[in-house]
């Protein structure tokens, strides 16, 4: 019969082999399971996470994809406790939150990958279709965001509200992103029509739309503005 105090010591060194080697090397030390798993030890200290973490990225299909799980998915639909739920949630959230500081830090035109890394830690694995407005003052740094979720079905009225939420802000410029859920990243003709009539719209206040990116968990692709 396997002794539980052998188990558990295998599980201790096992870990703390991990824990040096994400020390000496970061994330590129360690596979993907291993990563989650060496995450998840510190919310399940008592058993051996390999067999979950496993099964967490073959669920979600990708690191990105179990990141962007919700609470509720990852608690009933896996039987992940809660400590060990709102853990991933809480990186996630703290990720989003470094690069958001990032962004806001910098002059967004020249420093556009900045503010594509928030954009897509931001929407680009939301379920919904989701308009994220960032606006910009005359320095090119970001003053505030928006994030509008669901189909946009009244255009005519969002566009007029978005341009004098831009005057409001005393933005100088407007980046726009939005996600396909579907993950193809190509533009469909109502992205281009809506990108137009937001140009036209800000144009009118003296507000410059700079870019519209649209973002999936794997790309990011710029919507010609003009």
């Amino acid at each position: 019969m396997e002794n539980p105090t052998t188990r558990k010591n295998d599980n201790s060194g096992h870990r703390q082999r991990l824990r040096e080697r994400f020390c000496r090397a970061g994330l590129d030390g360690l596979q993907e399971y291993e990563a989650i798993e060496l995450l998840l030890s510190y919310a399940i200290p008592r058993r051996d996470v390999k067999p979950l973490a496993k099964q967490l990225l073959r669920d979600y299909d990708s690191l990105c994809g179990l990141m962007d799980a919700t609470i509720y998915s990852l608690t009933e639909k896996h039987g992940m406790g809660t400590s060990s739920a709102v853990l991933i949630r809480l990186v996630r959230e703290l990720c989003s939150a470094y690069l958001e500081q990032r962004a806001r830090a910098v002059e967004v035109l020249g420093s556009t990958k900045d503010v594509e890394k928030f954009v897509r830690m931001k929407i680009a694995g939301g379920q919904k279709e989701t308009l994220m407005t960032i606006y910009v003052n005359a320095r090119n740094r970001i003053i505030e965001y928006d994030l509008t979720p669901g189909t946009v079905n009244r255009a005519a009225v969002f566009v007029r509200n978005l341009a004098q939420r831009a005057v409001l802000c005393n933005a100088t410029g407007v980046i726009l992103a939005h996600n396909h859920p579907s993950g193809l990243c190509l533009p469909s003709p109502d992205d281009i029509q809506l990108t137009r009539s937001i140009d036209a719209a800000l144009k009118t206040f003296g507000v410059k739309l700079l870019c519209h990116l649209l973002v999936t968990p794997a790309e990011c692709r710029h919507i010609a503005v003009g």
